[in-house]
């Protein structure tokens, strides 16, 4: 397999990886034949940092990345996830973990045969499991790296003690994190990340559709929707349910109100904005968008011709401080 480069450049593309949760799976409304050309106009778009999950509406869309980039793999970075699983999709809180190194080698070996390649650049386990340490699960990260199925390795979502152990390692070059305009819960780590020269993927810049949908304090969601279980059931601290909670969901839904019309202003949506806003944040460097058609592919992508002014980035800053933001990793994955 020719080798793909997954260092940064000057472009302002390369601060953009797609994110293949969104096309693929229930509820998402998202067609093969629609879903393979939001992959192929991406591409062409320029961006070249794909990002996935086994998971995801249960390897559907690794399948669908798989054949359309397959002709275009030395060209571009693939990354995968694997080591959790989902029984069910509307609720995010109970999940299947394992990152025994016979699970995460069967996971990626499934992957590989999705995607139609021999190997991924990066691969990131998903989530913390419990049942190991953060040292035995790095170690069994890095045989994968020694087997030549990845040539990176890295983690998603691990709680303060679990990520300081593993990056201790110094096995990790990747990690994600849920981070946004509202979203500062791993700030530390993503700092810390980067001090220790990894690089770090942001997912849920639009908080699941908070800071791009036009919502009210009143909008109700779908019994199927995970965001109908964060209205009903209260407060919750991981995933994105704590946006979505109680008194938070009225006042996180007048922060987008109050952003939205400096967008209008700016003839752009929401959601241009605060892709605008975040895409050049110093604690992140790549930012995940998900997009179901071409049209909000490409509108996103015009997020990189936004310039903002000092004026404007002001503004935007005093609404954002006038609700609180979580800012403490509250992941309740304390290592063994």
């Amino acid at each position: 397999m020719t080798q793909t480069s997954v260092n940064a450049t000057n472009s302002s593309i390369d601060q953009i990886a797609f994110g293949g949760g969104t096309i693929a799976g229930p509820g998402r409304g998202v067609s093969e034949d629609t879903a393979k050309d939001v992959i192929s106009a991406a591409y062409d778009h320029g961006v070249r940092f794909f990002d996935t999950a086994s998971m995801y509406a249960g390897g559907k869309s690794e399948e669908l990345l798989g054949e359309v980039l397959s002709p275009m793999r030395s060209s571009i970075t693939l990354l995968t996830k694997g080591g959790v699983s989902y029984p069910d999709l509307t609720n995010l809180l109970v999940s299947t973990r394992d990152s025994s190194y016979d699970a995460l080698r069967r996971s990626l070996e499934g992957s590989l045969g999705r995607l139609r390649t021999d190997a991924v650049d990066v691969f990131l386990l998903h989530q913390f499991d419990h049942s190991r340490t953060p040292e035995e699960a790095m170690e069994n990260l890095q045989h994968l790296v020694d087997d030549g199925l990845t040539r990176h390795v890295g983690f998603c979502n691990f709680g303060a003690n679990a990520f300081r152990r593993a990056m201790a390692t110094g096995i990790p070059t990747f990690v994600e994190y849920s981070f946004s305009l509202l979203d500062r819960r791993y700030a530390n780590e993503l700092q810390q990340a980067a001090d220790a020269g990894c690089r770090r993927l942001s997912y849920g810049t639009f908080v699941h559709g908070l800071l791009a949908e036009q919502m009210t304090a009143d909008t109700e969601f779908p019994s199927t929707d995970w965001r109908n279980r964060s209205r009903t059931l209260g407060n919750a601290v991981n995933s994105g349910n704590v946006f979505y909670a109680g008194d938070a969901f009225a006042e996180n839904v007048r922060v987008a109100d109050e952003l939205r019309e400096i967008a209008s202003r700016l003839g752009v949506s929401l959601a241009v904005f605060v892709l605008a806003l975040i895409r050049t944040d110093p604690l992140s460097d790549l930012t995940l968008i998900g997009c179901r058609t071409v049209a909000e592919l490409e509108e996103n992508l015009s997020a990189l011709r936004l310039d903002l002014d000092e004026q404007t980035r002001a503004q935007a800053g005093q609404i954002l401080d006038s609700v609180k933001r979580p800012t403490q990793n509250t992941l309740d994955n304390d290592a063994p």
